[in-house]
C-alpha cells in the first residue's frame, strides 16, 4: 500500500470518526433537552398538586349505607385478669338491596389553570335510586335504633354546591356533616340520623326506597364505591379520552371525540365493600379500608400520569379523564427519535459526498445537527401554548426551511438543497406518524428502518467505495 493511499484511507476514517463524534454530541444534547421536558412537566404536576390542595381534588364517593349500633352482653377482663359481665357496643352495616346510578359529567380543562398549565376538572350530576330491606333482628342483640344513621361519605365535600337531599318514600331529608374529623386522606362524612328524624326508625326497621341526587365537582378522576348487593351504574359525558379502572370494568362502553358512555353491573362488589367498612368509625378509616396503598388519587402526586397511580386498588369504579394529547409525553417520544433523525441526515450528507463528489465540512455537519436540536426546543415551547400538531408543524417548517436555505450554499446547487428539504420533510412526517401510531410504534418503526436501509443499499449498489475514498481526497 502506497503512502498516498494510506493518507487517503486515514482521511476518510478521520471524517467518519468526526461524524460519529458529532452524533455522540448530539445524543448528549438530546439528553439535556429531555431533562428540560421533565422539568417543564414537573412544573405542571406541581400546579395540579397545588390546585388539589387549595381548591378541589379527585373524588371518591361511597354509596349510602345504614349503620346500626347494638349492645351485647359479654365477658370482659380487668387489669388483674379478673372476668366480669359487661355490655359492649358493636355495629352492623347494611347496604341497599338494589341500586341504579347515573353520572353525567361535564368535563373541562379551562376551569382551573395557572399561567399556561391547565387541570382537567368535571362537574358530575349524579342520581341514584334503590331499595333497602328491613334489618334482620337478632334476639340476643339490643339494637339502639335511636342512634342509627345513614352514612354518605364523600372524598372532598368542597366539591358540593349544596347538601345532598335524600328522598325516603317521597319525603326529603338533608344530610348533615358528621362530627368525625377528616384526615389528610380521609372522607367528609355526611349522615342522616334517627335521633334527628325519629320517624326514620320505623322505616329502617321495615325497609324503604330512596332517591338521591347531587352535583359534585372534582379533578381529573372520579371513583364510585357501591355498597348495594346489586348495582347498575351508567356514566356519560362530553370527553373522549377516558380510562376505566378499579375492581369492576364496564361491560359496555362507547368513546368518540367529545363523548363517552359506559355501563356497569355488579352483584359482588357492594358486599365486599360493606365488609371493609363495617369496622370504620372515623373518616381516615374509610380511606385505609378502601385503598390498599397509601398514595392514591387524593394526593394527585402523579398529577396526569394516571398510568402510574394506584387507582386500581380502589374498591369500586374509577373513571379517569385524560389529556387528549400530553405534550410532554409526545415531545419526549419525539426526542427518542432524534438520534435516528440525525443519523439519517448525516447518512444522506455522506451519500451526497460520495455520489456527487461534494465536500461537506464537519462544522457544516454540526450546524445542521444544532438546527435539528433546536427543533425539539421549539416543539416543546410552542406546544405549551398551542395544539401539539400545530406546534410540530411550525417547528418542522422552521427547521427544514433553515436547513434547506443553508444547504443551498453548502452544496452550491438549488436542486440538491430542495432534494434535501424534501427528504427532511418526509423524515419529519414519518416521525409525526410514529408519534401518532400509539401501540403500533414499534411495528411502524421497524418497517421504516427496513425501507430506509433498503433505499440506501439500492442507491449505493454500484458504488466503488475504494474509488470513492480516492475521489473524496
Amino acid at each position: 500500500m502506497t503512502m498516498e493511499s494510506t493518507m487517503r484511507r486515514n482521511f476518510i476514517n478521520l471524517k467518519i470518526g468526526a461524524i460519529l463524534f458529532l452524533i455522540l454530541i448530539f445524543y448528549i444534547g438530546l439528553f439535556f433537552i429531555s431533562n428540560l421536558v421533565d422539568e417543564r412537566q414537573s412544573y405542571q404536576q406541581q400546579v395540579i398538586r397545588d390546585i388539589a390542595k387549595e381548591q378541589i381534588r379527585p373524588q371518591q364517593v361511597i354509596a349510602p349505607y345504614l349503620k346500626l349500633p347494638y349492645q351485647i352482653q359479654t365477658t370482659c377482663t380487668d387489669e388483674q385478669k379478673k372476668t366480669y359481665d359487661c355490655t359492649q357496643t358493636a355495629f352492623i352495616t347494611l347496604g341497599a338491596e338494589t341500586t341504579d346510578w347515573t353520572a353525567e359529567f361535564k368535563v373541562s380543562d379551562n376551569t382551573y389553570k395557572r399561567s399556561m398549565y391547565k387541570a382537567i376538572s368535571y362537574q358530575n350530576h349524579m342520581q341514584g335510586k334503590g331499595v333497602f330491606k328491613g334489618a334482620t333482628i337478632e334476639p340476643q342483640h339490643n339494637y339502639l335504633w335511636d342512634q342509627a344513621e345513614i352514612i354518605f361519605p364523600i372524598q372532598d365535600a368542597r366539591g358540593l354546591n349544596a347538601k345532598p337531599t335524600f328522598n325516603i318514600d317521597g319525603k326529603n331529608y338533608k344530610f348533615d356533616f358528621s362530627e368525625q374529623s377528616q384526615g389528610q386522606h380521609g372522607f367528609d362524612l355526611l349522615h342522616i340520623t334517627s335521633k334527628q328524624y325519629p320517624e326514620l326508625i320505623q322505616k329502617l326497621q321495615q325497609g324503604f326506597s330512596f332517591n338521591l341526587q347531587f352535583d359534585l365537582e372534582g379533578l381529573s378522576e372520579f371513583a364510585f364505591i357501591p355498597t348495594s348487593y346489586e348495582m347498575t351504574y351508567q356514566a356519560k359525558g362530553n370527553w373522549g379520552d377516558v380510562k376505566y379502572d378499579g375492581q369492576s370494568l364496564p361491560f359496555k362502553k362507547l368513546s368518540k371525540r367529545q363523548l363517552f358512555e359506559a355501563d356497569w353491573k355488579n352483584i359482588a362488589l357492594g358486599k365486599r365493600n360493606l365488609d371493609r367498612l363495617s369496622t370504620c368509625e372515623n373518616s381516615q378509616c374509610f380511606y385505609q379500608a378502601l385503598n390498599t396503598q397509601s398514595n392514591l388519587i387524593s394526593d394527585v402526586e402523579a398529577a396526569y400520569a394516571t398510568s402510574n397511580t394506584s387507582s386500581n386498588n380502589i374498591s369500586g369504579i374509577s373513571t379517569q379523564f385524560l389529556e387528549p394529547v400530553n405534550i410532554y409525553t409526545q415531545t419526549d417520544r419525539a426526542i427518542k427519535y432524534g438520534i435516528m433523525v440525525i443519523i439519517i441526515t448525516f447518512g444522506c450528507f455522506f451519500l451526497f459526498e460520495v455520489l456527487k463528489n461534494l465536500k461537506i465540512h464537519p462544522v457544516q455537519y454540526a450546524l445542521v445537527a444544532m438546527a435539528q436540536g433546536v427543533f425539539f426546543v421549539l416543539l416543546l415551547s410552542i406546544s405549551e401554548y398551542y395544539a401539539f400538531s400545530l406546534a410540530y408543524l411550525i417547528a418542522a417548517v422552521a427547521c427544514i426551511g433553515l436547513i434547506t436555505w443553508y444547504l443551498y450554499f453548502v452544496v452550491q446547487g438549488f436542486k440538491a438543497a430542495i432534494l434535501f428539504g424534501v427528504l427532511l420533510s418526509a423524515l419529519y412526517g414519518m416521525m409525526y406518524l410514529l408519534l401518532q401510531s400509539s401501540g403500533k410504534t414499534f411495528l411502524f418503526g421497524s418497517i421504516l428502518s427496513f425501507i430506509l436501509i433498503a433505499c440506501v443499499m439500492y442507491i449505493t449498489r454500484h458504488v466503488n467505495w475504494y474509488q470513492s475514498e480516492q475521489q473524496n481526497i
